[in-house]
């Protein structure tokens, strides 16, 4: 399965992280990867566990549906490989938070050709085992040796509270074979004085064994787990490393935070969510009947291979409940809904039990629970749900909202309809009901202004005054009609614009102002011949009139495309990446000098030493021998720590023979012409491992200058338009943290920039961009937005700070450095990449690289620049 931008900005964060860990204070890691993982407001002094100061402990934030069980599976593999006093493969173990969230990833990760099992198997060369905690009895030292062990169980199997009491760490004879014949460390647990076999010796348990492996420790929601008892636990395993995952971090070393806007681009959520407020739980649960039926008359028309459910939360049966569970399925009966599409899943109805919910010609369309649902059910058909439960209470709505916000297939539909979320609920004002709904929103992993932003007025069974406030738009007024209109006449877009207030005599209509310009024209045609004197298709015009002269140009539909670089190659122009830079260098293994410059072993006749010592890392053969596999360092050749090194050191941008045979030749130099032993290179052979890659990444950045400077003076490139051009358009602008300052600016291309600090540096070149007559309009540049505009460097992508389309058709392209910064040589690069850009356009583009040591007066410089006279 490809990863989503954000996922892998998460693990490289990750990768960043567990390197620099391995020879660095976990402090300093921490901020290496908060540069790249961008955890924004998350970000905060690193916080070792009080029990495990040497783990590298961080944690991945991802809101619910952005993929966490397919990080998890990629981390083994990345925190092995950054593990240097290891066996071959690794141990892990995955604790989640219930018994029903372990069998659906323990079910997963088993399953040949999952996703989750692909890319744990794609790490070790499909050397695998997934076992779940009742089946670690299977677990011998020769399949440790050689596959990767995935252990999936709940937190709760391993709480030292009562530890006697929890079978993982109970005395077992299976296990005897892990602790005989070598040493051991003093800190193992052991059988208590009455234990009935080997009283106060180490006790032969499986938690023993996880101590001796030190298992990476994958933690799913680790808000419920890592507390004061629980780092007790994580003491008693001393993981090798903790990497946490979780929409709602309490006191984790947060390294990395997708936010839902970065979901909902990637197509992985539903979004915006429509809410519907009812005045009776009898109209809700109607709504939300019709809704889902004609979504599913949607899907049909569409050929969309989805069948959408609605999911009904009833009242708990208790002295005065109205809507139980069986009020509700009579309901849904009364109004055409099959019996046999309705499914009750409850604590003591479980009839969705060996059901396949994705299967098209699966007959349940309907989902009624109570609170069944609050955790560890997936089905991403599930479109509706309606609460006629009190909404106020603690677990109303979010037992269900989860379960209807992932898309189907992780991708976005054609039809609108289909990419978006809905909700009914009942019992409060509307004006409560979005608040809750927003509230529950941020308890999912969501920032506020996302939540509120994402909760769309469907249906407001309020007066027009309660509703339209709380939206922040000019308000359409309510109509008066002499007569009800027939909603089940009308097409469901137009029914799902409106709201009827009062009864059959003297009914108004809400519109929501939300409505495309088509719907509200379509609207007032409808009912204009249902209304008095008082024609409504005059304040629908109104509210479009108001609504364009407010919207900004994206909003109105303008787009502008800012050109990049482009080379021809094979007869069609591509646009120059940094990987374009080494293919024009000639970057290549062959025949570049096998030596590793500085690569020097440091061993005595009988050890290694395993330790950091001022930066290097060091192995010693007594903590070597503290694991399962023990090397037999004779039974080695050249060509076997060759393999191993492909393997452990693969470097996706050069193929694997070529890789395979730059390790056999620095394999081969280090013993010739070096002389080192062989057997001392197998035992040192992690270092060596991130040798060989420090070496690659040394050499791939010579290429890459050498690619710049060709690019720069040795080759002509072109400008990149067209589908190589970055268009800014609606929809094409997902700033992870847009500005929530004062300041009200006039031009920028989008409702809101990207963060912008209020009286910054970059904050008063903004202004001065705003105001310039000469700036039709900009964009603040988003850093790694799956959108935004960049410029190659030899390592890396370069995104400048603002964007601008000029009045007379110029593009402007602009990256501000303070003075600290002037004279980097990543900054000389970048401006010389800039300048080059402009050299190619004929001046159709208009690079400045403004400095604050020489661009003081920012205003002045800029109209210097961009009037033709910088």
């Amino acid at each position: 399965m490809q990863l989503k931008a954000y996922q892998r900005r998460a693990l490289e964060a990750l990768d960043s992280f567990l390197e620099a860990a391995v020879t660095r204070p976990h402090s300093v890691a921490y901020n290496i990867a908060c540069q790249v993982g961008e955890p924004g407001f998350y970000a905060s002094a690193y916080e070792p566990l009080r029990t495990l100061p040497r783990v590298p402990y961080c944690c991945l934030r991802l809101p619910t549906g952005g993929g966490k069980t397919l990080l998890g599976a990629h981390a083994v593999g990345i925190a092995h490989k950054h593990r240097v006093d290891g066996p071959e493969y690794p141990v892990a173990l995955w604790l989640v938070p219930s018994s029903t969230i372990a069998d659906q990833t323990l079910d997963a990760l088993k399953t040949p050709g999952h996703p989750y099992r692909a890319a744990l198997e794609a790490e070790f060369g499909g050397n695998v085992r997934v076992l779940g905690i009742d089946e670690r009895r299977q677990m011998t030292p020769q399949d440790l040796a050689t596959a990767a062990h995935v252990f999936v169980a709940t937190v709760q199997a391993f709480r030292v509270a009562q530890a006697a009491q929890r079978n993982v760490y109970k005395d077992d004879e299976n296990y005897e074979a892990f602790f005989k014949g070598r040493p051991l460390p003093d800190d193992l647990m052991r059988n208590t004085g009455d234990a009935p076999t080997r009283p106060g010796e180490v006790s032969w348990s499986f938690a023993n064994v996880m101590r001796l492996v030190r298992p990476v420790m994958i933690v799913d929601e680790a808000h419920n787990f890592v507390t004061g008892l629980s780092e007790e636990t994580g003491a008693r395993l001393d993981p090798s490393a903790i990497i946490e995952f979780t929409a709602t971090p309490v006191r984790s070393n947060v390294i990395v935070s997708a936010t839902a806007d970065e979901l909902k681009a990637e197509q992985m959520i539903k979004l915006p969510i429509h809410l519907t407020q009812h005045a009776g739980w009898e109209t809700a649960i109607i709504h939300a009947l019709q809704q889902r039926a004609g979504l599913a008359r949607i899907a049909r028309e569409a050929n969309e291979p989805i069948r959408p459910i609605a999911l009904y939360q009833a009242q708990a049966a208790t002295a005065g409940a109205e809507a139980t569970v069986e009020v509700v399925k009579a309901k849904l009966i009364e109004h055409g809904a099959p019996e046999t599409a309705i499914a009750i899943a409850t604590g003591n109805q479980r009839e969705l039990e060996g059901i396949d919910l994705f299967a098209l010609d699966c007959p349940i369309e309907h989902v009624i629970t109570v609170e069944a649902l609050r955790e560890g059910w997936d089905c991403s058909f599930a479109y509706v749900f309606c609460s006629v439960a009190n909404i106020q209470s603690a677990t109303a709505v979010e037992q269900l909202l989860g379960r209807v916000l992932r898309m189907p297939y992780a991708t976005r539909r054609p039809v609108e309809e289909l990419n978006r979320a809905y909700a009914h609920v009942t019992g409060i004002g509307f004006h409560a009901a979005a608040n809750k709904l927003k509230d529950t929103l941020v308890a999912m992993g969501f920032d506020e202004r996302t939540a509120r932003d994402e909760i769309i007025a469907q249906q407001a069974a309020d007066a027009a005054a309660a509703v339209l406030p709380m939206l922040d738009r000019p308000a359409i007024p309510p109509v008066p009609l002499q007569s009800r209109p027939d909603l089940a006449a009308m097409p469901v877009e137009l029914r799902d614009a409106i709201t009827l207030v009062g009864e059959c005599e003297g009914v108004s209509v809400v519109i929501n102002p939300e409505a495309s310009d088509e719907v509200l024209e379509q609207l007032g045609k409808v009912l204009a011949p249902l209304a008095g004197e008082e024609d409504p298709r005059v304040a629908i015009a109104a509210h479009v009139e108001r609504r364009q002269a407010a919207a900004t140009p994206s909003q109105r539909g303008a787009s502008f495309t800012v050109p990049g670089l482009a080379l021809e190659q094979d007869g069609e122009l591509d646009l120059v990446e940094p990987t374009t830079l080494l293919d024009i260098a000639g970057w290549t293994l062959d025949g570049v000098d096998p030596d590793l410059p500085g690569f020097a072993l440091n061993e005595t006749p009988d050890s290694v030493l395993v330790d950091v010592d001022e930066g290097q890392v060091r192995i010693s053969r007594s903590a070597a021998q503290m694991t399962l596999q023990l090397e037999d360092e004779t039974a080695w050749t050249p060509a076997h720590l060759a393999r191993w090194l492909d393997r452990q050191a693969h470097q996706p941008d050069v193929s694997q023979p070529v890789f395979l045979e730059y390790c056999r030749r620095v394999v081969t130099h280090l013993v010739d012409a070096r002389g080192m032993s062989l057997a001392s290179l197998v035992r040192a052979k992690d270092v060596l491992k991130r040798a060989i890659v420090a070496r690659v990444k040394d050499l791939r950045a010579q290429a890459g200058q050498a690619g710049m400077q060709l690019l720069l003076g040795g080759i002509t490139p072109t400008l990149a338009l067209g589908e190589n051009g970055f268009t800014f358009a609606e929809g094409r602008y997902l700033p992870p943290k847009p500005y929530a300052g004062r300041y009200r600016w006039q031009k920028h291309f989008y409702p809101r920039p990207d963060d912008i600090k209020d009286g910054g540096e970059e904050f008063q070149c903004a202004v001065a961009i705003d105001d310039h007559p000469l700036v039709k309009h900009w964009v603040r540049n988003i850093v790694r937005g799956p959108r935004s505009y960049w410029l190659p460097t030899s390592t890396d992508r370069f995104y400048p700070d603002f964007v601008a389309e000029l009045a007379d058709g110029r593009m402007f392209v602009l990256e501000y450095k303070g003075a600290h910064l002037a004279n980097d040589p990543d900054t000389l690069e970048k401006a010389n990449i800039g300048a080059r850009l402009a050299e190619v356009s004929g001046g159709q583009v208009v690079f400045w690289m403004a400095e604050r040591s020489k661009d003081a007066d920012f205003a002045t410089r800029l109209d210097e620049v961009i009037g033709g006279n910088g």
